[in-house]
């Protein structure tokens, strides 16, 4: 009977051995990376003539200073380039482009039809050489793999030639060459596929999020920013109900590496680099205003009552602080919205 006690006793003493170890594992599995990310050099920012070079993900980077954000993937094959800038600085994006490769722009996509996003389109196109594929006038001289492929969503191209909300109409090589209407478009470059997912009445009715697979990086535009409500554009197909459904086809795209931190890397048309934290707590607080005044819209509050019920009251001093685009402006925006 002693010699079975004292092997009972061995084996607990080595099934809680194995649980301390195996604990042990654990936490220091959750602690390295924990670790790693505050003991690692910061990356470099570079800057170019005004213009922030931040690194994302692997080739992926964000330039920021000439506009709306824009995105940049380069390797071995060349350059995409997601957005091409306000109007005017164009020298000053290409310099920055420069100092990251010397290889060809083969994609450039436009990520919808606003004015600081695709004002540089046409300097951008002539720089890349033109379009490509064989082109009027140009001569048996033209490389056969010049120029670039310019890509947008039909309804974005639509609102480019008619121009409106600060935006020129666009003509000639400011115009994409190539349009599509279908939910995803998909193209190749630099060892990577790149989806440019349609995303219907969002922030405008031409929004796409281009999604850098093997990079895991999205450039979601005017879809989402983190410097303030997202500008719904009700005379150019925008809605607050296509908005928060494309918020939520982000958040399916996204996914965190632990703790719901890191992993996938969301380029935002304006603001800092986020992950899917910080578009979860930006749908919410959509869902929540939205919600509210859906609430008083059903009870037929006019406008003027729905601004003073202070349905933005506790977001205003993050998203509601630009003078263009207060929470009064998006609180109209919205009930206009949930009126039709």
């Amino acid at each position: 009977m002693e010699n079975r006690s004292s092997v009972l006793r061995a084996a607990q003493v080595s099934l809680v051995v194995c649980a301390i170890v195996a604990g042990m594992v654990t936490v220091s599995a959750q602690v390295v990376p924990t670790i790693k990310a505050l003991t690692d050099e910061w990356p470099e920012t570079i800057k170019v003539d005004g213009i922030e070079i931040l690194p994302v993900l692997k080739n992926v980077y964000m330039l920021v200073g000439g506009g709306g954000n824009v995105a940049v993937q380069f390797g071995n094959d060349g350059v995409t380039m997601v957005d091409t800038g306000a109007a005017g600085q164009s020298a000053k994006l290409q310099a920055a482009v420069r100092r990251l490769t010397r290889k060809p722009l083969r994609y450039l996509i436009n990520s919808g039809p606003d004015a600081d996003h695709v004002g540089g389109n046409g300097e951008m196109v002539q720089w890349a050489g033109g379009t490509s594929g064989p082109q009027a006038g140009a001569g048996g001289g033209r490389p056969p793999n010049a120029g670039t492929a310019f890509i947008a969503h039909e309804n974005a191209y639509n609102r480019m030639i008619t121009g409106g909300a600060g935006l020129t109409a666009l003509t000639g090589d400011a115009l994409p060459e190539s349009t599509f209407f279908t939910p995803r478009k998909d193209v190749y470059l630099n060892g990577e596929p790149i989806q440019i997912l349609f995303q219907p009445n969002a922030h405008t009715d031409g929004d796409v999020f281009v999604f850098f697979r093997g990079s895991d990086v999205i450039a979601a535009g005017d879809v989402y920013v983190t410097t303030s409500y997202p500008r719904i554009d009700l005379a150019r197909g925008g809605s607050i109900n296509g908005e928060l459904a494309a918020l939520n086809n982000l958040l399916d795209l996204t996914v965190p590496e632990r703790n719901q931190m890191g992993g996938t890397r969301v380029i935002p048309g304006h603001g800092r680099i986020s992950n899917e934290a910080d578009v979860l707590e930006y749908r919410d607080m959509l869902t929540i205003i939205r919600d509210r005044v859906q609430d008083l819209v059903t009870k037929g509050r006019t406008l003027p009552q729905v601004r003073a019920a202070g349905v933005t009251l506790e977001y205003d001093a993050i998203y509601g602080t630009q003078s263009d685009w207060t929470g009064a402006m998006f609180i109209e925006a919205v009930y206009n919205s949930l009126k039709k």
